[in-house]
């Protein structure tokens, strides 16, 4: 496992090109380098990724795949992530990973954009954002930080937010996005800029302003969720809450609606939407040889694929080293490496291992 430990102390720079369309292009191999040190640190923020979480609303996909990994258009959902804080103009990011999880450092490492450093820190229990989000230890020191949940996927330009948060005197900013369902998540009040209100869950929201899974902590922040954060019901350390309860206090909190898509990826028939929306956005490609087939587009199928006498479409997207013979689909995605024959379907999600979930 990559592991930062405290003091982030494997960090590897990267040169490599981003991951496109499923395909693997030769990449030169990372080259570790020492972490970088309060001496040379720029204004830049630190970027955080929390991947940990178990995903059940994914079963069978997260059985035995990180949240983390889950395809989205043959691209892990850590790129995604990545590729937002890159965007935003950060390029030192630490992924927390749960204690088991070998394998999303070395994603991370893979999928990161060009120039980005990347490290991993592991959080051995699952105890909660807040526990994670301190995972990076000292290379959280005297920092501004930007740490996105995994899960978020934003389809804008967070740059702004970042640079908003930069400028301001707050303890923490949050990207809020609206929302049609405000009773089962935290909500924000906002009036210029400024957070009046804060509320997970709440019986009568007072706005309809959702918390995304981003948060920008400032250094007063971070060391409130290090050594006196609020302890949910279920025994974890809780970053939203904890922020409410500064707000509370007296501390400045700002935020500001997203101005871009907020895609949900956390269920299956959630995924399987964001698919269609982002096939429907990129167009598709078959980019491999389909013996037989009847493709309806949009359809995504790696060019390390195999199909032969099936119908595919739409919004279908197919994994490399799948292999699909006499088989109907339409809204749906094949894991890379499954195998399928005669079979018909339509919201399906299929696994490596050959399980089968119905959205």
């Amino acid at each position: 496992m990559y592991d930062a430990g405290e003091a982030g102390a494997r960090l590897v720079a990267l040169d490599s090109a981003r991951p496109h369309w499923g395909r693997s292009p030769v990449r030169p191999r990372p080259r570790l380098e020492p972490p970088l040190t309060a001496s040379n640190r720029d204004a830049k923020p630190l970027g955080v990724i929390l991947t940990g979480g178990l995903g059940t609303r994914l079963y069978p996909l997260t059985h035995q795949l990180p949240k983390s990994l889950v395809p989205v258009l043959n691209r892990p959902l850590i790129a995604y992530g990545l590729e937002m804080l890159a965007e935003a103009g950060m390029d030192e990011v630490v992924v927390v990973v749960g204690g088991n999880d070998d394998r999303t450092g070395p994603a991370a490492v893979e999928a990161a954009p060009p120039g980005m450093r990347v490290t991993t820190a592991v959080q051995p229990e699952p105890k909660g954002s807040g526990d994670a989000a301190i995972r990076p230890g000292a290379a959280l020191d005297g920092r501004r930080v930007v740490v996105l949940a995994v899960d978020c996927l934003l389809r804008g330009e967070l740059r702004p937010h970042v640079e908003a948060f930069m400028r301001a005197e707050v303890a923490a900013w949050l990207v809020l996005h609206e929302t049609d369902r405000p009773q089962s998540m935290g909500i924000a009040l906002v009036e210029d800029d400024r957070v009046v209100d804060l509320e997970e869950k709440p019986e009568r929201p007072k706005s309809n302003l959702a918390l995304v899974g981003v948060w920008m902590l400032a250094p007063e922040a971070v060391e409130r969720v290090r050594t006196n954060p609020v302890i949910n019901a279920k025994g974890e350390s809780d970053l939203s809450a904890t922020l409410a309860k500064m707000l509370g206090e007296g501390s400045s909190i700002g935020g500001r609606s997203f101005d871009g898509a907020w895609l949900d990826v956390g269920a299956l028939g959630a995924l399987l939407d964001t698919q269609a929306m982002l096939l429907d956005e990129h167009g598709g490609e078959t980019g491999t040889e389909t013996e037989d087939s009847v493709i309806e587009p949009p359809v995504l199928v790696s060019p390390a694929a195999r199909v032969e006498g099936s119908t595919l479409g739409p919004n279908v997207v197919v994994g490399p080293g799948a292999v699909l013979q006499g088989v109907t689909l339409r809204d749906a995605l094949v894991e890379g490496g499954a195998r399928l024959e005669s079979y018909e379907g339509q919201r399906v999600i299929v696994t490596r291992s050959g399980e089968i979930g119905q959205a």
